[in-house]
Formats: structure tokens, sequence, C-alpha cells
């Protein structure tokens, strides 16, 4: 059994021993008792040093039992020993002090038994007993009541946790917790009182504590949940202006036998306070009417704390903008209790411009530092913006090299300087599969993937692609540069040969392209592409050779195509909020057989809705024309159709019919796409959305009024190489021939 209290003992019993010796050295003219020796007995873990660190008391020192008495004291205090004891003897002409320890029992394994509901690894992390440690058995219990804790988290009360030890023949304990679970307790309502201003449904739409709702939530009861719900509901209160409100109790009352708890809110509202006047202070650098912009509450406004902390927030980055950073905006509230208002005056004290002292980067190991410093959109020595920071962060995260961005500031050598913090996680950017799959294009496929976004940690951009499956065979090889010479002019090339066979004919096109990209503005970039195609067409079937068989052949084309896009996403690969826009044409006829001009244009759209959902709108618009007598290649033609158009319809599925049947493609097409996406654990999303859209071609004219459209839902899993999409989309009203719906399996975004 452990004793703590045999160290008082010990002393005790030391010093009468000792005390004669040391009256006589004190009534004569003897020398001092000296010590010879210090040692230690009866440890077996524990080295000498760490025991004799602890003594204060040095070889040669004369005996002093008060000292040697706080040397005990302290070896005790090391937490490892069940008993210290000291013993002194004759040594040497004079003493030897010999501190003994019992050693406490060391925990060798920690033991749950009856845990059912709850992981044993779970209860493992939870406990906070490591094995290795000095048994204690004021921390078995204190890990007792974190694990009858965690169980009352998960909402069983009934929980009885026994710890207990059971010894090893060497001394060693294994710690046991003897666990009877119980039932879980689940809430059966949730009743609120007091309140007059705000609804009960209000009030329990900010609470994460709900009612049992069978199949949806399982309306457990957590303590902790509860108490940051009473804060939650303090907020609510607060944000339509009732700034005296308080809970006034939160109790809960068990009904053991059903297993089922009533949470009782009793809530004391107050008055509710209008704004009466809103005074801004201080401002010098920038003129009033542009901070005033920033300011959410006007006289007469009902009081809301949340939008005051907007307003100081909007202030303080407007000043940040401007170069100061270290802006400080208070803003100080009055209550009138007799007419119920409140005066604001925001104090701004703008402080000094702040220029950046330096640049710390950590975290990249392949990654060049070069890579990151050349995406940051200031330098050492720039006057600092906490817009350029955010953009900073922004265009690191694009690249799609790194897990996580942090971009963070902290105080420089003085108040006109600051230090500006980027820190990475590296993710995996290369990527080497062989296998099969499935594609909504291509059905079965084969696969050979070699790919690496961030080739020798210099950012560069290569890829080797092969698949092959019963609608065809694609080969592709590329390379990006993305800052030629060090200046961010992006150059890169392609080279590509593929064969599609398609119902009505085959398809084959073999060539390359040489593209080439800069930066414009804050989010804007041109583009200027230019490619070289040999294409041809064979294997025309029944009508198709009557309808298309002047397209049957060899066309070689040549063709140059600029673009200008925008780009506002706060992540290109999964975004949540932002805008991308992109004009472009392709004009072909500098040299070749194909004489076309080709128009684009799309805007995608992405919204933050609330809880982290996202609404998607994607707006398509294209035409294109031949001239010089020339009619457009049938391989440069307009289908809709396929995961990233129409989900409904399979690829390639909608397009212009002749007068035999054949699609013959289309010369003008529109496209709108709305998506609305809901985070599950995982990295995964669920997906709801609408698709409409047609192709107009030769035979048919542009008709807004005659779309087609569909609907459905599907499941995005966002991997380290980007989403992969299964969705299936649902043909509201089926043609015929057509199919009323359609499986889409792809990775990408949709756009």
């Amino acid at each position: 059994m452990i004793r703590p209290g045999r160290v008082f003992l010990s002393i005790f019993f030391v010093l009468p021993a000792v005390a004669p010796a040391r009256t006589w050295a004190q009534a004569s003219s003897a020398p001092p008792i000296v010590i010879k020796d210090i040692t230690v007995e009866g440890n077996r873990r524990v080295q000498d040093a760490v025991i004799l660190g602890r003594v204060q008391t040095p070889i040669g020192a004369p005996f002093n039992p008060d000292r040697l008495s706080e040397d005990l004291r302290a070896i005790y205090g090391l937490g490892f020993f069940d008993d210290v004891q000291m013993r002194v003897e004759d040594f040497e002409g004079g003493i030897k002090v010999t501190f003994v320890v019992v050693e406490r029992p060391f925990i060798r394994d920690v033991q749950f038994v009856g845990n059912k509901k709850l992981d044993t690894s779970a209860l493992l992390e939870k406990a906070e007993l490591k094995l290795g440690s000095v048994y204690n058995p004021v921390e078995v219990e204190k890990a007792a009541q974190r694990l009858k804790e965690q169980y009352e988290e998960e909402g069983y009360f009934e929980v009885k946790i026994t710890p207990g030890i059971q010894k090893f023949a060497d001394g060693d304990v294994r710690v046991t917790f003897g666990i009877d679970e119980g039932r879980r307790i689940t809430i059966d309502q949730i009743v609120i009182t007091g309140n007059q201003g705000l609804t009960a449904k209000q009030i329990k739409g900010v609470m994460e504590t709900q009612e049992r709702q069978y199949f949806i939530l399982r309306g457990t009861v957590q303590r902790q949940k509860l108490e940051d719900d009473v804060e939650r509901i303090l907020a609510l209160y607060n944000n339509h202006g009732y700034l005296q409100a308080r809970v006034e109790s939160h109790d809960i009352t068990v009904d053991r036998k059903k297993a089922r708890v009533t949470i009782a809110l009793k809530i004391v509202e107050g008055p509710q306070f209008k704004v009466k006047s809103l005074d801004i202070t201080g401002n010098r650098v920038l003129p009033l009417e542009d901070i005033r912009r920033q300011v959410l509450l006007k006289p007469g406004d009902v009081f809301s704390r949340q939008k005051l902390h907007e307003t100081v927030d909007g202030i303080t980055r407007l000043y940040g903008s401007a170069g100061h950073a270290s802006a400080d905006v208070a803003p100080l509230v009055s209550q009138n209790l007799e007419d119920r208002t409140v005066a604001i005056r925001l104090e701004i004290t703008e402080g000094p411009e702040v220029y950046v002292e330096r640049i710390n980067i950590s975290g990249n190991v392949r990654s060049q530092e070069k890579i990151l410093r050349r995406e940051i959109p200031f330098a050492e020595g720039d006057l600092f913006t906490s817009s350029k920071l955010d953009r900073a962060k922004q265009r690191l995260t694009n690249l799609g090299f790194f897990e996580t961005v942090r971009a963070s500031t902290s105080p420089g050598s003085d108040k006109s300087k600051i230090l500006v913090n980027i820190d990475v996680v590296e993710k995996p950017t290369g990527m080497f599969s062989v296998g099969g799959g499935y594609s909504s294009a291509d059905s079965f496929v084969g696969t050979v993937d070699l790919s690496q976004r961030n080739f020798l940690g210099r950012g560069w951009e290569v890829a080797a692609r092969f698949r092959g499956g019963a609608a065809g065979t694609q080969g592709t090889l590329s390379f990006t540069e993305p800052w030629l010479f060090d200046r961010p002019l992006s150059a890169g090339f392609d080279v590509f040969d593929s064969r599609r066979i398609f119902s009505d004919y085959n398809f084959e096109s073999a060539g390359g392209d040489v593209r080439f990209s800069h930066p414009f503005l804050d989010y804007a970039r041109w583009y200027l592409n230019y490619r070289l195609t040999d294409d041809r067409i064979s294997n025309l079937q029944g009508e198709a050779l009557v309808s298309l068989g002047d397209e049957q052949g060899t066309r070689v084309t040549s063709a140059i195509s600029p673009s200008v896009s925008r780009d506002t996403r706060d992540n290109v690969f999964t975004p949540a909020r932002g805008n991308f826009s992109s004009l472009g044409m392709d004009f072909a006829g500098i040299g070749g057989d194909s004489k076309f001009v080709k128009f684009t244009g799309a805007t995608s759209e992405f919204l933050p809705i609330w809880f982290n959902h996202i609404l998607a709108l994607h707006l398509e618009a294209a035409h294109i024309f031949g001239y010089e007598g020339k009619t457009v290649p049938l391989f440069e033609r307009f289908y809709l159709g396929g995961p990233n158009s129409i989900r409904s319809f399979k690829f390639r599925a909608l397009s212009p019919i002749d007068a035999n049947g054949v699609k013959t493609g289309g010369t003008t097409q529109v496209l709108g796409n709305l998506e609305y996406l809901i985070p599950l654990p995982f990295n995964l999303r669920l997906a709801a959305f609408t698709d409409i859209g047609n192709v107009y071609g030769f035979s048919t004219k542009v008709d807004l009024t005659n779309l087609r459209y569909g609907i459905g839902g599907g499941l995005r899993w966002i991997s380290p190489f980007g989403p992969i999409r299964i969705d299936y989309g649902i043909n509201p009203d089926p043609r015929q021939g057509e199919k009323s719906g359609a499986f889409q399996f792809s990775v990408g975004s949709p756009f």
C-alpha cells in the first residue's frame, strides 16, 4: 500500500539520533561533524543522479539536520517514491548520509473492461495515463473522473467507473477501469420560459443541444455543449438589442425510468435597446465618408453586438488596406435605461504606416523558397497592407502544392515595422497510377498516369498520360513553366494523339500546342495559345455517310486562341467563394485547311450560404462560324451532355439532328448550371444540381424558350489530386429515343 505520509515519520525518527551529536558539537570546541559521503539505496529504475540532483547539501559540508530534512522532502517531491527515509552513520572520521527510497510501482498496462459504446483508443487518450509513468492513485482517480465526463459528453449519465490495480511480480501494476455504461440518456424536450422578445424557435436555432428527432438528431445531453449554448443564447439576445439579458438557470431533470431528460431554460430578457447615436473620432488619414461605409448600424436601429463587431472589423481592414496595420478601433457603448437607447462612439487610433521588415517562410521541404516568394505581392521594405497578405495566402493556396497555408504577422523591431510569417504544410503533388476505371465519356478504360505539379520543387508541371478503352485511345505529354525566366510569364506545350469511336464515325487527331499566359491587374490574366492538329474523320456509317459525307477525310487545323480571365476564387480546386469569368476566341486559318472563328464566354459564381454550405452558379455561351466558303469542321462543333454540361444526358447526347436523324453538332450553345453543396465529414460533399441549356445549329434556330434541362444529385470526394465526382441526373421530359437519366463519373470541378 502506498503511504505518502511516511516521509514525515522518517524525518521524526532520524532527528533524535543525530540531535546528541549536534548538541555535543555546539558545546565543545571540537571541529564540526563533516558529511563525508551521500548515497542512495532502494532505487531500481530511478538513477542515483536524478535523486542526488535534488540534494542541496554537498559532501564536505557540516552536518545540518534541518538542511538534510529539506533535501529529504525534495527527493519525495520527485513523485517517484512511496517512502523516503534518511540513515546517518559514522564514516571515515565524519558521517555518511544514506537516503533509503521505496519506489512507487510503474504503470505497465491500462485496461478497460465493459466499454462497448466508446472505443478503447478514445478512452485511453482521455485517461491521460502514460505507460511507464509512476503509479499515483490520485492521478488514477482524476483519470476515472475524466472518463466519466467523456461518457456524459456522449449522453451516458448512468455510467459507473471503478478503478483498480493488478500487481505484477516485479511490483509494476496494470491499471484497470471497470465500466458499467448504462443507457444513453436522450433529450425529451427543451423548455424555455421568460422569453417574450424572441421565440423559442429562434433560441433553439442557435443551440447545439437539440431535442431528439428520430433518424436525424440523437439529442444527447453534453454538459459543456449546454454551457456553450448559454453563451450562444446571450449572444443572440445581444444581437437583438437585449444587452441585459441573462439565462437565470439551465436545469437538467432526468427521468431514469424512460432514459429521458428535460432541459429547462429560464431567461430574463430585460429591455431592448436601440441606437441613439454613432460617433467616430480620431480619424485623420482616411476620410469620414469612407469609414462610415463600413458602419452597419445607424440611429434608430435595434442594437446588435455582432453588427458592431463587424463594423469594427471592417474599419480595421480598411486601415490595414491603407498601410496602417496597427490601427485600433475601440467601440464604447453607453446605455441609457430611461429611453432604452445606446450611444456608440468609435475611437480610432490610426498609428503609423507599417512596413514589411522581414518575410519568414517555413514548412517548405521540397519546394524551393523562391516559388513561394514570387507569389507574395510585396517585398521586404514595402508598405504592408492586410489585403495583400490575404492575396498572398490565396495565391499560395491556389498553387495546389500545400495542404495548409497560414499567413500571420508579428511585431517588428519598432512600431512602424512588421514581420510577415508564411507557414505551409506540403502535400503530395506527384502521381503515378496504372489501372482501370469507368468514365461517362469513355465507358470502361485502362489508364497510365504519371504527373507532377511541382517537379523538382521548382513549380514545373509535367505530365504523361495514356488512356484506352472500347471508345478509343488518348495519349498526352505536357510541360508548363509558370515563371519563364523568373518572370510571371507562364509558358508550356502539349503533344497529343487521340482516336475516338463514335456511333456514326471514327475521329483521329494528332498534334500539339504552345501556350503563354501573363497576369495583369489584381486578378486578371491573358492567354495566347497556338495549336496545330492533323484531324481525320473516317468510317462513316449509315445515314451519317449521306449527312456528313463532306466531313470525311483529313484536315489540318492551324489556330491561334487569345483569351482573358478574371479569377477571385478563394481556392481554384474547391472554391467556396469568389468568381471566375473568361472570354476567348479561336481563329483558324493561319495556314491549314480549316477556316473558322469561335467565340466563348463563361462565368462561375460561388457563394457561401450558411453552415459552410455553398451555392454555385455557372453560365456559358459559345458561337462558331466558318468563312471563305468553309463550313465549321465536325470536330469543332458543339454538343451537350456529360459530366460537365447537362448531367441528365450522356456524353454528347444533345445535338441538332438533320432530316436523316444524324447528330450534326451545333454552331451555338448556351448552358447554365446551379449547384448546392453540403459539406460532410472525411472531405466529402453532398451536391444537388439543376442544369439547363441547348445546342443550335445548321437546321435549328436559336430559341431560348426551347431549352433542355435536368435535375439530380451527387457526391464529391476532395482527394489529394482534385475532386472526384459521382452524379445522377434525371431527365424530367424525355423525348423519343432519350433515357430518363444518366450516371456521370469524372475527376475535377464541374465548372
